[in-house]
């Protein structure tokens, strides 16, 4: 099966190992231990063990990276592998907690780029500080924040990029919520509203940016790289979550540019499939570079282990520019009032008895759709009381 390291991929080793429940605990031996084994009952005999494969059952369950970590920490210094359900995303991680190496099976490795099993490192504290405030001037990070490292910068476009930090221990968020991001160049920093565009079970955290070359904010974050400190804030909120619909048997996810970044996490959830027969992501840009995150996202969530299966099944992609030519134009509230999105994919126009809709974009955007929704019948729903349509109220004016 593929191994990888911190280095890249390596050819397999070949190691006998024993199952915890089964190895004679006096002889020393390369043991395959259970995520579920408490690390106070591991690490009395870790003199013994030539090296510790952890085997992790699922992508979502981090118990294996705190397990790594405890045995690292009390002094394990033999091989550590993790095996199994792993990710990309994860990789920087478990090199962080602990493991030297990572293998997972061959279907799963042929859905993920070899080249993308790549390690970002972790910088010291006043390193990650000093690039992303290169005046060299330190600012304490302020009460309820988190300073995070940033892991992967990707420009779409002159105007978009995306971009994904490292998941702070005990940062809980349904898939389609936002959080406040800012950066530690001052005193007082400023803070905007971000959708998390990584779902909820992901180790870290992914976000979706315009670029203003005034922006407050944003004309110092387009300038972030792999390694710097990016600020978020303990709480996250939203209302564009599976639970302020009723169930329907299609959900449209309406967006313009980065107003992408909510269903781009729910795309990724497993709960949004069990609620809803079909999801149809459509999303809207001026060019078509700035549709690009839309592909990238839909391609990989369509081999996703996770939800891969339902995504090709249930999902249904449809992009249009407003600028540039391409081979489907127009503004989303156009191509719903004409009709045309609908006999382009084949279906029926937009019910309240069948349709649930999520709506996220610039401001005028959602107005323009809202009234469309509340004319034919839609009732918006909420955290308090379940409906047929939503919006993200941050964005909303």
């Amino acid at each position: 099966m593929p191994l990888f390291t911190k280095n890249g991929k390596t050819d397999d080793k070949d190691i006998d190992y024993v199952a915890f429940d089964n190895w004679d605990q006096t002889e020393p031996a390369a043991v395959d231990v259970p995520i579920d084994v408490l690390p106070e009952n591991i690490v009395p005999l870790i003199a013994n063990i030539q090296s510790i494969k952890i085997e992790f059952p699922t992508f979502s369950d981090g118990r294996g990276f705190t397990l790594a970590r405890s045995i690292r920490d009390n002094g394990y210094t033999g091989n550590l592998r993790a095996s199994g359900h792993l990710i990309t995303e994860q990789f920087s991680q478990a090199i962080d907690c602990g493991f030297d190496e990572i293998q997972i099976d061959e279907q799963l490795a042929a859905r993920q780029a070899a080249n993308d099993w790549s390690y970002v490192e972790r910088r010291t504290y006043r390193d990650k500080l000093r690039s992303s405030n290169p005046s060299g001037k330190f600012f304490p990070v302020p009460d309820g924040v988190w300073s995070e490292t940033v892991t992967a910068v990707q420009h779409f476009s002159d105007n978009l990029f995306r971009f994904r930090i490292t998941r702070p221990d005990g940062f809980r968020f349904r898939s389609g919520e936002f959080a406040m991001i800012g950066l530690p160049n001052a005193e007082n920093p400023v803070f905007r509203a971000y959708s998390i565009a990584s779902p909820a079970w992901d180790e870290e955290l992914e976000f979706y940016s315009i670029k203003v070359p005034n922006g407050p904010l944003t004309q110092f974050l387009q300038r972030i790289k792999p390694g710097d400190q990016v600020l978020i804030k303990r709480k996250a909120t939203g209302t564009l979550v599976n639970d302020v619909l009723l169930p329907g048997s299609r959900l449209w996810m309406l967006s313009t540019g980065t107003g992408i970044a909510p269903f781009a996490s729910l795309i990724r959830d497993p709960e949004t499939y069990e609620k809803f027969e079909n999801l149809y992501l459509v999303h809207t840009a001026r060019t078509h570079d700035e549709l690009q995150c839309g592909y990238d996202i839909t391609e990989k969530t369509r081999i996703d282990p996770l939800v891969g299966e339902h995504a090709a099944k249930q999902m249904i992609h449809y992009a249009s520019t407003t600028r540039e030519t391409s081979k489907q134009m127009g503004r989303i509230t156009t191509l719903i009032e004409n009709g045309k999105i609908f006999s382009d994919l084949g279906v029926s126009g937009l019910s309240p008895e069948t349709d649930r809709i999520m709506i996220c974009g610039s401001i005028q955007m959602i107005k323009d759709l809202k009234d469309i929704c509340i004319k034919n019948g839609f009732t918006e729903g909420s955290h308090r009381e379940a409906g047929t349509f939503a919006v993200e109220r941050a964005f909303a004016g």
